[in-house]
């Protein structure tokens, strides 16, 4: 045997990626901002103790994610984020869909809200106290800024941003696939596959995007 043939390096050993598995939904914030429009959004068991503190703050209720119908109404929401500062970011949401949220919690809660308004009767009651007017919420993020988070499911481009699930052109050729946006950067999209979450991150501007079909899940 030649010196050369003992030089030779041994052969690679094959090494197979695991992709990190989803976390699961364990708490639902839901409410209305300033405007007075529906918002809600999921967190997992990681961020629920600082969501529910932002909840208190923002005067948001809290539905936990506790059984199946739970799970059903968050795969509906985007994700939440809760902020260096200590509040929530929430997507814009049906008001349908809140209203179904809204009905589980005072089911669980055993406290369902009543239907007609007590009648009003002649025996005089003091007057509440007058309490101090809200401080005003900071203007919503609108599309294309880095904190906007978008329509779980978009039926339009506007309505992408964080949380969304889109459809992104691999490479000519090779078929499009889901990617759910992690990151905004003016009119540039960070994406990550939804499938293949560990792979590069990789960057895609609206009109490179495609919606999926209305109902796909």
């Amino acid at each position: 045997m030649t010196a050369a043939a003992k030089a030779q390096p041994p052969a690679p050993v094959a090494v197979t990626a695991n992709p990190l598995a989803p976390q699961a939904p364990t708490l639902i914030l839901f409410g209305r901002d300033g405007g007075g429009r529906p918002r809600a959004a999921w967190f997992d068991a990681s961020d629920a103790e600082a969501a529910t503190s932002a909840a208190a703050t923002m005067q948001l209720s809290t539905l936990p994610v506790a059984d199946e119908a739970g799970r059903d109404l968050a795969q509906q929401l985007a994700r939440g984020r809760v902020l260096p500062n200590g509040r929530a970011q929430l997507a814009s949401t049906k008001p349908e869909l809140v209203a179904r949220i809204a009905a589980m919690a005072e089911a669980e809660a055993g406290q369902p809200r009543p239907s007609n308004p007590p009648a009003a009767t002649d025996t005089a009651k003091p007057a509440a106290p007058v309490s101090p007017e809200p401080a005003e919420e900071p203007p919503a993020p609108r599309p294309g800024d880095r904190t906007f988070v978008g329509h779980p499911q978009p039926q339009d481009r506007a309505e992408i941003g964080l949380g969304s699930v889109v459809l992104a052109l691999e490479a000519p050729g090779e078929g499009w696939w889901e990617a759910e946006v992690i990151g905004i950067n003016g009119a540039v999209f960070s994406l990550r596959w939804c499938d293949y979450p560990t792979q590069p991150t990789l960057l895609r501007r609206a009109t490179e995007l495609a919606l999926l079909p209305a109902g796909a899940a």
